[in-house]
């Protein structure tokens, strides 16, 4: 088999060529491996962050859940608090007006008392002057 320079040359041609895209099969798949590494590491990064979102999304909703708590007791308490409120002004109102009817009464009392240290004067000015007059009365 004789092989001439044009075939030859054209052989020459087709190993670099095939040279060349092993070359570059190779490069691709280094490129392939290095973005496979890659979309590893984003799924990674990406499950993560997912996997914090739902922590957060679980600690949010006890969040909300604590604080719907709190307002409920909040709302309780303030209840609670406005009847006994209401109750205390009541009993003070009740208070105020029970210390004004015996502030009445002792003024009325206190009347009554002067009364009848004036009149209990005036009965033993009266009494002392019906003695003075009995038979056998000691004379002033």
């Amino acid at each position: 088999m004789v092989y001439d320079n044009a075939m030859l040359e054209d052989l020459d041609s087709l190993a670099a060529r095939i040279g060349q895209l092993v070359q570059f099969s190779k490069q691709l798949q280094s490129e392939r491996a290095a973005l496979q590494a890659r979309i590893t590491g984003l799924e990674q990064e990406r499950d993560a962050l997912r996997d914090q979102l739902k922590r957060r999304e679980a600690e949010y909703n006890e969040l909300a859940e604590n604080s719907a708590d709190h307002q409920t007791r909040v709302d309780i308490l303030r209840a609670e608090a406005d009847s006994i409120r209401v109750s205390l002004q009541s009993e003070v109102e009740r208070s105020r007006l029970e210390h004004e009817a015996l502030r009445r009464q002792l003024a009325v009392s206190q009347a009554d008392a002067s009364r009848l240290k004036v009149v209990a004067g005036q009965a033993q000015l009266q009494i002392d002057s019906i003695l003075m007059r009995l038979p056998g009365a000691p004379q002033e």
